[in-house]
C-alpha cells in the first residue's frame, strides 16, 4: 500500500500542475483564468470532502464480499476511472478546436 499511495502522490502532483498550468495558459483573460483557477480549488475542496466517504464505503463493501483482494476496490475504481477519462482532454480540445473554426470571422 505504502507505494502505491507514493505511486498516487507522484501522480497527484503531476497532475495538479499540469492541470493549473493548462487554466493559465488557455485562459482568455486575468478574469477568467481567476475564475477557472477558483473552481479547480473548490472542486479539490469538494473531493477532499467526500472521497473519503466514498473510498471508506468501498473499502469495506469489498472487504466483506468475496473479492480476490480484500480491500482492493476504491484502488480499482480509481484505476478504472483515470484509464477512463485519460482520453478527455484530447477529446475537449477537439471540440473546442471545431468550435472556434466553426464561429464566423469578424
Amino acid at each position: 500500500h505504502t507505494l502505491l499511495y507514493l505511486l498516487i502522490r507522484v501522480g497527484t502532483g503531476v497532475t495538479d500542475t499540469s492541470t493549473a498550468a493548462l487554466v493559465a495558459r488557455y485562459s482568455t483573460d486575468r478574469e477568467e483564468r481567476a475564475t477557472n483557477l477558483g473552481m479547480i480549488q473548490s472542486t479539490r475542496a469538494a473531493a477532499r470532502i467526500f472521497t473519503p466517504v466514498v473510498s471508506g464505503s468501498l473499502f469495506a463493501r469489498s472487504c466483506l464480499q468475496q473479492f480476490p483482494m480484500p480491500g482492493s476496490l476504491p484502488y480499482l475504481i480509481n484505476a478504472s476511472l483515470a484509464f477512463v477519462l485519460a482520453p478527455l482532454p484530447i477529446v475537449l480540445k477537439k471540440m473546442a478546436n471545431k468550435r472556434l473554426s466553426q464561429s464566423p470571422v469578424l
